[in-house]
């Protein structure tokens, strides 16, 4: 006797699914069994198991999908059961007539974070828009589980319950907010009036909606409300003057913050430089862009910001001095759970699939190594989940009752003829099955919104497209509801000029100060441009020293002007970190209250200490760097190990304390 063939769940879901949409009139459950177990992905014979498990796959096309499946009690010889069916209307994403403007700023935007959320190129395909041969620029972004939740209760206009630091809060969220790296809600506490920005790490994992209807205002925040709601500015902001040598007047130092600049006569006893004045609202972050000029800055009033800084540096050093030997500490990273591969999640193969099914229709056959590279999945899983669905339909599941296309030789086969009512003769879908795109998911959803904000960051000054994002995100938003989600980035003064020298593949001439503070002149040609944690930067080839696809960021160029060389361009990606010089593996222990760190730079692993502290792996390149790092966070923060760095952190920390002396 054969073995019985193992059902995937994705198959049954699948089945279960089309079924549902296809019916032609709403069915109990016991008629849902009956039908499906004519094909290959019955249900169990047991009631009570058959009753979980039904449960169990309906479950998930509600909470994975967002796809309602409607039910109702039926009357009478069937009365007291339950009926169960799925509307057209709930299944597709409504008709949308996008413009080809339209359409190209839509699939731009999606491709630039396809490498980072898959489920961005996901949405590409429902929307039916195309796959840019270049698109210029990456935007990296993480999207936790409890963004979309959040994004999802902001479209459905309901209040929240979260836990923040463990403590429950109910909250109206009016907007996200991805700024430096961070995510942040917007949001108006439950009997507080004005309104507060969370960090979203701080909010556990998981929220709960709750049947109450917001009351706020949706709605976009301009720059000057989003810097005074994340970082909690109170009162009138401090203004302070800082002095820049001759050297420091040379490096960038363009902020919004920066409200005055004069130069410093050679004739008042110093070598030329710049007195600035500045407004502080954020102190944190003042520390951070002062320190990031070393000895070429120092505060000049008021006398006790003056006396704060000094003392801030001061400690640093000392405790880089006094720090004892960390030999103990490995300086391998630990293990960290729950990276190791394994099975995907039922709801994350079935959303994928429910993108290619109707795409398919439009391209034709494919191979999977191409569909895997568009989705970021593993050709491997997309093939066998392909294969499944090539087995799946309605009944009575015979041949002509299936999806109409086959996996084989790694190709998507479809069996479709030819329609000459669609474009180029692509291929038709069969009338039993799906023809339309299947609804945004959540998460789907949510990618869309932040590809779009990203878009707009990046490129809003270059006024590109301007009238097309508008029109876009208008028309997004009757599909597919509101995108609430806004993007901020630091000001990178040459950001838009990288931009357009990237679309042009123009060589340019830059001046760039790299991170121990060095100037060069350099000619590049500009590849791509990405953002990753917060921060912009640009990929190039260095035509002056031959060196192909370096990285630079983007706000330590002090002057780029375009040539007249054009060059080749060829697609490159953000692919790790490749360093200049050694890099030596270190262990640092950062200060209590510098959890930001953790968004903005890259470790090898970290572990949060009982006293709040934060202990790092990660890979140094620069002395330099890691001082400012230390410095920003603060005392206690110093290296743990290799012992030979703290004296050459606290040597680094001294000569900015020389400069108040």
């Amino acid at each position: 006797m054969s073995a019985k063939k193992r059902v995937d769940p994705l198959e049954r879901v699948l089945n279960l699914f089309t079924l549902l949409h296809r019916a032609t009139s709403p069915m109990t459950r016991e008629e849902i069994v009956q039908e499906m177990a004519r094909g290959m992905t019955p249900y169990p014979v047991s009631e009570d198991a058959q009753r979980q498990l039904f449960a169990s796959d309906k479950n998930t096309i509600v909470r994975d999908l967002g796809i309602p499946v409607r039910q109702v009690f039926a009357h009478g010889d069937d009365a007291g059961q339950v009926l169960y069916w799925i509307t057209e209307e709930d299944m597709a994403v409504p008709e949308i007539d996008l413009t080809d403007d339209e359409m190209a700023v839509l699939s731009l935007a999606l491709a630039s974070i396809h490498h980072s959320v898959p489920e961005a190129s996901e949405a590409m395909m429902k929307f039916e828009g195309f796959f840019p041969r270049r698109t210029g620029f990456d935007f990296h972004v993480d999207m936790p589980r409890i963004v979309v939740q959040l994004a999802d209760a902001i479209q459905h206009r309901r209040y929240v319950e979260v836990h923040l630091d463990g403590l429950p809060v109910v909250i109206d969220p009016i907007r996200l907010l991805f700024d430096k790296g961070t995510w942040y809600v917007i949001a108006v506490e439950d009997g507080i009036a004005s309104t507060v920005a969370f960090r979203c790490s701080r909010l556990g994992s998981d929220i709960v909606e709750l049947d109450r209807l917001s009351s706020a205002v949706k709605r976009d925040f301009a720059a000057e409300e989003l810097r005074t709601l994340v970082h909690e500015a109170r009162g009138e902001p401090i203004e302070a003057t800082v002095l820049l040598d001759t050297d420091g007047a040379r490096l960038p130092w363009w902020d919004w913050r920066v409200r005055e600049t004069v130069p410093i006569e050679s004739g008042s006893g110093r070598a030329g430089g710049l007195r600035i004045t500045v407004d502080i609202d954020d102190p944190a972050r003042f520390r951070g862009w002062l320190i990031g000029f070393g000895p070429h800055a120092m505060v000049e009033s008021p006398e006790w910001l003056r006396d704060d800084i000094l003392g801030w540096i001061e400690d640093v050093r000392d405790a880089s001095s006094s720090a004892s030997s960390g030999s103990h500490v490995d300086v391998e990273p630990p293990d960290q759970k729950g990276q190791r591969p394994g099975p995907r999640p039922i709801g994350e193969r079935l959303q994928r699939l429910l993108s290619i099914l109707p795409w398919l229709r439009l391209s034709g056959s494919v191979p999977v190594d191409h569909l895997a590279d568009m989705l970021g999945v593993a050709p491997r899983q997309l093939m066998r989940d392909l294969e499944f669905a090539s087995m799946c339909g309605v009944p009575p599941y015979t041949h002509d009752a299936l999806f109409d296309f086959s996996v084989a030789d790694e190709m998507v086969i479809v069996h479709s003829p030819p329609d000459e009512s669609i474009p180029g003769g692509r291929a038709r879908r069969t009338k039993h099955l799906m023809t339309r795109p299947v609804r945004l998911t959540p998460r789907q959803a949510t990618a869309t919104a932040v590809a779009l904000a990203g878009l707009e960051a990046v490129t809003g000054d270059l006024g590109i497209h301007n009238e097309a994002v508008e029109t876009l995100r208008a028309k997004l938003a009757g599909v597919a509801g509101d995108l609430p989600v806004q993007v901020r980035l630091e000001s990178a003064p040459y950001l838009a000029d990288v931009q357009k020298i990237v679309d042009e593949s123009r060589r340019a001439r830059m001046t760039y100060v790299d991170v121990s503070g060095r100037i060069t002149e350099r000619l590049i040609d500009p590849l791509r441009v990405f953002i990753e944690r917060g921060e912009a930067y640009v990929i190039a080839d260095d035509a002056t020293s031959g060196e192909r696809a370096w990285t630079f960021r983007v706000d330590q160029i002090m002057d780029i002007e375009p040539t007249d060389v054009l060059f080749e361009p060829r697609d490159v990606a953000f692919t790790g970190w490749n360093f200049r010089g050694d890099v030596v593996d270190a262990v640092i222990s950062i200060a209590p209250g510098n959890e930001w760190v953790l968004d903005r730079v890259h470790a090898r692993a970290h572990r949060f200490e009982v006293d709040g502290s934060i202990t790092m792996w990660l890979s140094v390149a620069s002395d330099v760097w890691l001082a400012r790092l230390l410095l920003r966070c603060g005392a206690p923060s110093t290296v743990v190990t290799p012992g030979e760095l703290r004296p050459r952190i606290a040597a680094y920390a001294d000569r900015l304390a020389q400069k108040y002396r």
